[in-house]
Parts: C-alpha cells; structure tokens; sequence
C-alpha cells in the first residue's frame, strides 16, 4: 500500500508526480488509517512517496505506528534531505525500508541544483551524504530489512560518466537504475530510455545492479 504525501522542497526537473507539489483535496490521517485498517489482510507493507513524506514527520510517525501494530512492514521512498527524519524513524524501529532517490553525483553540487531546481544545492548534497550513511548503518546493525539507492534516467540528462560515478562511489549499496516515463511529465524536452539502452548502461557499471523499466519490470543485471 502506497500513501502519497503532497508538498517537496525539490522541484525536480523530471518529476513525474508534480501534480501533487500542491494538490487540492487531501486526504486526512483519520481516513488513512482507516485504509490501512481496511487494507491489513491483503498488503505486506505501507510504503510512503511523494512529494517528500519526510516533510511530515508527525503524520510519518502516526501511519508507521499504527501499521507496525497491525504487523506491516514500513518502506520510505525519500529525496534524502532529511536525514534526521529518517534517524528518529529508525531509532523508534517505525522502518524497515528505506529508498534514496539521488538526482546526480553528490561531487556536482551544481549538476543537482539543475536537476532539483534549488539556486544552491550545497547543503541538500550534504544531508543526502548522511541519509546515505544513516542507511548504511542501519543496514550493517540489522535495523532495516532493505536499503536501495536509486536513480530516475532519461536520455541525455545525465551522462554516462555521470551515471557511472553515481554508481560506483556506492558499490556496497544495492543500487537501481530507473526508467524515467517522459509522457508522465510536465516538460516536454525528454525522451524515455528504453529497457535495452538502460541494460547496457548498468553493465558497462560493472557491478550488480538492478534496473527498473515498464518493459521487463524488476531485472538484475550482474
């Protein structure tokens, strides 16, 4: 079970849920909880996207309890810009999923300012550095089940260097490359990779990966 939570600090280039930066008609925690009371018997896990749920750390800490209490696994799909949401979510054992969407290689402050239309990106690459070691930690102690990196690609909006640097400065982390779906996009200057072209670019990574595309679905490429 999916809850998306409206509202981000980033204005992604590429974002696929825009709709959503300010949408009208939310939906209240009452009426959310009663969807993950209806939705018990028939789901594993209560992921939360966006927008950005780390903005939201009260409702973030209420939907987690009440799904940890009906024996549901809890997953974050995150920017990383919040870092200490994510280290009071784990400390309470409120996690056990945690999802990283970098945007370009963190040496590149202003490759992400583009990409997350933020002036100055400095101070995000620098809390994302920390989510990233927050996960990594939280891995190696046994505090989360799965910790994934994960990159969105289209076509020409990173390079391949680029992309290999991303990848490789995080061996140890599993790591998936994402098909970006131009048609779900407000801008209208990007093309969507294929399944094909993406394969080839995690095997010239030379380390596991998985991809993700509407092609195939979920693939290791080793």
């Amino acid at each position: 079970m999916v809850v998306f939570l409206r509202g981000c600090n980033f204005k992604c280039y590429y974002c696929q849920n825009y709709r959503i930066w300010g949408a009208a008609l939310p939906v209240n925690s009452d009426a959310l909880l009663r969807e993950i009371q209806r939705n018990k018997d028939y789901v594993s896990a209560l992921v939360f996207s966006g927008g950005e749920p780390t903005l939201r750390l009260n409702l973030l800490q209420l939907l987690a309890r009440e799904a940890k209490n009906e024996g549901l696994l809890v997953g974050i799909e995150t920017n990383g810009s919040c870092p200490e949401v994510l280290e009071t979510l784990i400390a309470a054992q409120l996690l056990d999923g945690l999802f990283v969407d970098l945007k370009a290689p963190l040496s590149n402050p202003q490759k992400y300012a583009q990409i997350i239309g933020i002036a100055n990106a400095s101070t995000y690459v620098d809390k994302i550095k920390r989510a990233i070691d927050i996960g990594s930690e939280a891995i190696a102690a046994k505090r989360l089940v799965e910790f994934e990196l994960r990159t969105t690609l289209f076509k020409g909006l990173l390079s391949q260097d680029e992309i290999l640097e991303m990848v490789n400065e995080f061996k140890t982390v599993p790591y998936a490359l994402q098909q970006g779906r131009a048609e779900m996009c407000a801008r209208t200057d990007l093309t969507t990779l294929t399944r094909d072209e993406i394969a080839k670019l995690a095997v010239q990574c030379r380390r596991p990966l998985r991809i993700r595309t509407l092609e195939k679905g979920d693939e290791d490429i080793v």
